[in-house]
């Protein structure tokens, strides 16, 4: 799934029983206690796996190529981590900075990976 904002298809995702061993529980957890800011920001969200990608583009080709945030809960513990890459000549460069954090600090970590989003990246489908 990606290009999704609407809070409500991620959460089905990570209820679904297929993850209820998987750290789905656990996401469910985090993203109550961060539903308020992701729900109040203009995002993106996407799935792979278990993982949660937040960006401020719709598209998959597109999100390949702007900073990201990605989310990974499992059991007392959440990761999250910003995402950047570019092509450098020859080179195709990525910077990632991590944070692993008991859940209940979640909040606070995402909001310092979220700031570095730039805002004027945003955009919605169709222009609007």
């Amino acid at each position: 799934m990606h290009g999704v904002r609407d809070l409500d298809v991620v959460y089905d995702f990570y209820r679904h029983p297929d993850f209820a061993s998987h750290g789905g529980p656990e996401m469910v957890q985090f993203l109550d206690s961060v539903a308020d800011i992701l729900r109040s920001k203009l995002l993106y969200f996407g799935t792979s796996h278990l993982r949660l990608f937040l960006s401020r583009v719709a598209t998959y080709p597109e999100f390949t190529d702007h900073p990201s945030v990605g989310v990974y809960a499992h059991d007392k513990y959440v990761n999250l981590w910003y995402s950047e890459s570019w092509q450098d000549g020859e080179f195709f460069r990525t910077r990632e900075d991590g944070i692993r954090c008991p859940l209940e600090r979640g909040r606070g970590a995402l909001l310092e990976l979220l700031a570095r989003l730039k805002p004027a990246e945003a955009a919605t489908p169709g222009g609007q």
